[in-house]
């Protein structure tokens, strides 16, 4: 398992740096639903990448009680996706997000956060 850094996404811009996955990640989630995972998947067949989820529900006002489950999202041979943003919800009590891979080979992923000066 890897912890993966954060970027921060400015508006000077940002060189977005990518690692090769391990079959479970981890990355820090402050919670304000501005972090998010892009996976790139280069191998030739699809996997699926799975966001624990922490909490069974939340609770929104106005709705009332809404039930949480792990996010699965499948990222097809050759592409990538941008997964996200993530709520507490995902978070363990340190504040991670787990992040777990049906293959790891030729994924890289990144983790990034729209820093508040970017809005």
């Amino acid at each position: 398992m890897a912890l993966l850094t954060v970027q921060n996404i400015a508006k000077s811009g940002l060189a977005p740096v990518y690692a090769a996955v391990a079959a479970s990640d981890t990355f820090l989630n402050i919670g304000d639903e501005r972090t998010y995972l892009h996976v790139k998947n280069g191998s030739g067949s699809s996997i699926n990448v799975t966001i624990t989820a922490r909490k069974t529900s939340v609770k929104v006002p106005g709705v009332g009680q809404l039930a949480i489950a792990n996010l699965v999202v499948a990222v097809p041979a050759t592409s990538e996706r941008i997964i996200g943003p993530f709520s507490e919800a995902f978070n363990d009590s340190d504040g991670l997000v787990t992040v777990g891979y049906s293959a790891t080979t030729t994924v890289t992923a990144g983790a990034f956060r729209m820093a508040p000066d970017s809005l």
